[in-house]
């Protein structure tokens, strides 16, 4: 399993900033599934703890009223919030390697770009379908880590296996 740590270079607001994608070998009939792995169920006061930090990128002029219809800063600081600490990601990706090695071909943890962009949403609030879904790593009997962590993916974005 190959695994890449970007480190921050820079000095970053809040320490809630790494994210982390995994690359699934086969899953559902898919192979080389890409999963983005984020920590769900942040509360009100974490929140408005980072309100006012400078974390949300100001609305762009250029991106149509339409496409922003229902976007909040609040939606946007959420999404902030399904990063994890160096220290979480460095847990997880442990955990990961430990319990999934013959299952995930690379993951890679890096900082999350800030400011993000107006409009941008966490996504736990993806609803589940018929091609997009999570895997629920807390919910796995015996999951070592004191922080919930989900994966999403999205069949539809991906190859069969037969292909």
């Amino acid at each position: 399993m190959e695994k890449i740590f970007v480190p921050s270079q820079i000095d970053l607001p809040i320490d809630r900033v790494f994210i982390v994608a995994a690359t699934l070998s086969t899953f559902k009939g898919c192979r080389h599934l890409d999963v983005q792995i984020f920590r769900p169920g942040a509360t009100d006061a974490e929140v408005e703890a980072i309100k006012g930090l400078g974390l949300v990128a100001p609305v762009d002029p250029s991106v149509p009223a339409e496409v922003l219809q229902g976007a909040t800063e609040e939606a946007a600081l959420r999404c902030v919030l399904e990063s994890f600490t160096a220290e979480e990601s460095h847990a997880l990706v442990e955990y990961l390697e430990k319990r999934y090695a013959d299952q995930i071909e690379k993951i890679t943890v890096c900082p999350l770009d800030l400011p993000v962009p107006f409009g941008v949403a966490p996504l736990a609030g993806i609803g589940e379908g018929k091609t997009t879904g999570f895997i629920r790593f807390d919910a796995v009997r015996d999951y070592p880590l004191p922080f919930p962590a989900y994966g999403f993916y999205d069949l539809a974005a991906q190859k069969p296996s037969g292909e």
